[in-house]
C-alpha cells in the first residue's frame, strides 16, 4: 500500500480583523487545513504499472451530493456516517479477505467488481468492535464452511455488508449478456463505501454509563456501602487459587467423603480420619467465607446497577452530545431550507421584512429531525447542534447556546416539533411572550429553526 496523500495539515491564517492600527494581532489568527495534492503521474503509473487501487479517504469533504447522501442518511439511522471511495483497474483486487468493525454499503458506480462474502469464524468475531487483520487464503480454507455469497456488482448495484462479515472483492470484466453502454468504460471498477454503526453498540453506550454510576454511587450522601473498607483478609479465601470443588461430594478424597458424610448425619465423626475432618471443616469455613463476600460484593454491585438506571437519561444526553459533535453538518434539503435563515439570507430581496423576525402568530419547527438537543448543566438549559460543523471530522467545536432553566420548556417544544407538524410562538410554554419570541429569534438566527408566517405578523408585541 501505497500513501500518495497524506493527511491535511493545519496552518494557521490570519483573520479579516487581525490587522488593527498596523500592529499583529495574532489572537485572530484562524486554523485551516491545507490538503497535499497527489501527483497524477505517480497516482496513474502505480493504477496502471502495479495495479493498485486508488482509495480516496472521505469524498463527503470535498463532493455536494455525497455529503448530502450521507447527511440524510445520518438523520435516517441516528448515528455518525462516513465515506470512502475506490477506484481498481481491472482484474485487480484492493484488500485481502478482512472483515471490518462497521456496517458498510457498497455503491456501484461505474465497472464490476466481484464480492464474495463469508459468515463470521466464531460467535467472538460476530459484531465485532474492532476491524481485523488480513487473512490469508489458507485461513479462509481452513476456517469457512463455505461463500455465503459471490456476486458481481454492476453499476447502481447496492451490496449490504454487516458489521463482522469477511469480504473479498476484484474487478472484473462485464458479464457475458450485460449490455455495453456507449461512451462507458469497463476496465475499472469504480465504487463507494458507506459506513455506519461505528462505536454505537451497548458496549460502547455502557461504557459510558457505568464509570459515571460507580462515581455517583461511591460519592451518594445516602448510602457508605461502596466506601467501606474490603472485608479483613479477603485475599486469602478468594481468587482463583482459592477456588473449591463443587460441595457436592463428588470429587472429594475417599477420606473427605467420609468425614463429609459424618457431617451431614449428624454423626460425632467416631472412625473418621482426624485430619480428613479438620480439612474439610476448613474448607466449609472458606466456602461460608467465600459465599459471604460474594454476597456482599453482590448488594454493591446492584447499587450500582440501580444507579445506572436512574442516570440512563443522563448518559443518553452524553451520547447524543457525542452524535453531535461527530456528525456532519445537516445538507438541508430545498423544501427544508427555504424555511430557515439561509433561504433569507441568500435571497433576501424576495422575502419581506418581517420574514427575518420572530412574530407571536410565526409558525415554527426544527428545520430537520436530530440536529439539536437539549439537556441540563449547572443549572443551566444548554442547546447542543451541529448545524455549524465542518466536514471534516470534529473540525469545527460544538458551540453550544445557554439559556435559563425557565426556558427550558419552550425550548423542548420547538426542538420535538418536527415535520409535518408546526407550533406557534404564542402557544410556547413560558410566562412572557417577548420570552418566547426571543428564544424563537435565537433558534432561528443560529439556522436550526424553520418557519412560516401564513397572515400579516401580529405586531402587537415588538422585541429586540
Amino acid at each position: 500500500r501505497i500513501t500518495l496523500d497524506p493527511p491535511p495539515k493545519k496552518k494557521k491564517r490570519r483573520s479579516k480583523n487581525s490587522i488593527s492600527g498596523g500592529n499583529d494581532n495574532h489572537d485572530d489568527e484562524e486554523e485551516e487545513l491545507e490538503y497535499i495534492v497527489a501527483n497524477p503521474n505517480d497516482v496513474w503509473s502505480n493504477v496502471d504499472t502495479s495495479q493498485c487501487t486508488v482509495r480516496l479517504l472521505r469524498p463527503h469533504e470535498h463532493n455536494d451530493n455525497i455529503h448530502s447522501l450521507l447527511s440524510v442518511l445520518e438523520s435516517e439511522f441516528g448515528c455518525m456516517v462516513g465515506s470512502n471511495a475506490y477506484l481498481t483497474p481491472l482484474n485487480s483486487q484492493g484488500f485481502a479477505p478482512h472483515y471490518d468493525d462497521v456496517d458498510v454499503f457498497i455503491l456501484q458506480l461505474e465497472g464490476y467488481k466481484r464480492w464474495r462474502v463469508y459468515a463470521p469464524f466464531n460467535k467472538r468475531e460476530t459484531l465485532p468492535r474492532e476491524s481485523s487483520r488480513d487473512y490469508t487464503e489458507k485461513e479462509m480454507e481452513d476456517n469457512m464452511a463455505g461463500e455465503e455469497m459471490d456476486v458481481v456488482l454492476g453499476p447502481g448495484d447496492v451490496l449490504y455488508l454487516p458489521r463482522g462479515w469477511i469480504h473479498q472483492a476484484e474487478t472484473v470484466s462485464r458479464p457475458s449478456g450485460v449490455p455495453k453502454v456507449d461512451g462507458v468504460k469497463d476496465d475499472h471498477s469504480l465504487h463507494l463505501t458507506v459506513s455506519a454503526m461505528q462505536n454505537w453498540c451497548w458496549a460502547d453506550f455502557l461504557e459510558m454509563l457505568m464509570p459515571e454510576a460507580l462515581e455517583s454511587a461511591a460519592t451518594s450522601d445516602k448510602s457508605t456501602s461502596l466506601r467501606e473498607g474490603l472485608p479483613k483478609n479477603f485475599v486469602n479465601y478468594m481468587g482463583t487459587m482459592h477456588q473449591l470443588d463443587d460441595d457436592d461430594g463428588e470429587t472429594l478424597p475417599e477420606g473427605l467423603k467420609q468425614a463429609s458424610a459424618a457431617l451431614k448425619s449428624g454423626e460425632d465423626g467416631e472412625g473418621v480420619d482426624e485430619d480428613a475432618l479438620m480439612e474439610l471443616k476448613a474448607q466449609q469455613r472458606i466456602r461460608t467465607q467465600q459465599q459471604h463476600f460474594k454476597d456482599e460484593a453482590k448488594k454493591r454491585i446492584m447499587r450500582v446497577c440501580r444507579q445506572a438506571m436512574s442516570m440512563l437519561d443522563d448518559a443518553c444526553d452524553q451520547i447524543g452530545k457525542r452524535f453531535l459533535s461527530d456528525r456532519l453538518p445537516p445538507a438541508l434539503l430545498e423544501p427544508e431550507r427555504v424555511l430557515t435563515k439561509e433561504a433569507f439570507a441568500n435571497n433576501a430581496a424576495n422575502y419581506h421584512d418581517a420574514a427575518k423576525k420572530i412574530w407571536p402568530n410565526t409558525l415554527c419547527r426544527l428545520a430537520r429531525p436530530g440536529i439539536a438537543r437539549l439537556v441540563i448543566e449547572e443549572s443551566k438549559a444548554v442547546l447542543y447542534h451541529c448545524n455549524d460543523n465542518s466536514r471534516v471530522y470534529h473540525g469545527t467545536p460544538l458551540s453550544p447556546m445557554e439559556f435559563e432553566i425557565d426556558d427550558a420548556p419552550a425550548i423542548e417544544q420547538l426542538l420535538t416539533t418536527v415535520e409535518p407538524h408546526w407550533i406557534m410562538v404564542k402557544d410556547l410554554i413560558h410566562g412572557d411572550i417577548e420570552d418566547k419570541m426571543e428564544i424563537a429569534q435565537a433558534l432561528y438566527d443560529e439556522g436550526i429553526l424553520a418557519t412560516v408566517l401564513t397572515e400579516s405578523p401580529d405586531r402587537s408585541v415588538q422585541t429586540g
